[in-house]
């Protein structure tokens, strides 16, 4: 479970690094639809983060976290790249892909239960 953790980790810190820079640089180097795609994907991200070292500190599970940490690298690197180039690619129908898989990891995770701790 430690690349469950790692994955946590990253997504957590990317995530409140991105919120971090909304406040000054971001705010005016971005449009407001633009920054507030930015607020809403980084928030996402960073509290999935947190999700995913709480499953890789309690669970086993790791396809649960694989597909979580998986979906929200895929949204997040497409939300960013639209609000940084103000491209819309014909593949932006990855931003709803990536949101599903990592649904279908919460999915994942209702079906194995939290490991018994001693003491």
């Amino acid at each position: 479970m430690r690349l469950a953790w790692t994955a946590g980790v990253l997504h957590a810190l990317v995530g409140s690094t991105l919120l971090f820079l909304t406040l000054h640089p971001l705010r005016d180097a971005l449009a407001a639809p633009e920054l507030e795609l930015i607020k809403t994907g980084a928030a996402w991200q960073a509290l999935q983060g947190l999700a995913l070292m709480s499953i890789a500190a309690l669970t086993r599970a790791r396809v649960a976290a694989m597909l979580m940490a998986g979906g929200v690298f895929i949204s997040m690197t497409m939300i960013c790249y639209i609000a940084f180039t103000g491209d819309r690619p014909p593949v932006i129908v990855a931003v709803p892909i990536g949101g599903g898989v990592a649904i279908l990891g919460w999915i994942a995770l209702l079906f194995k239960a939290p490991e018994k701790r001693e003491g």
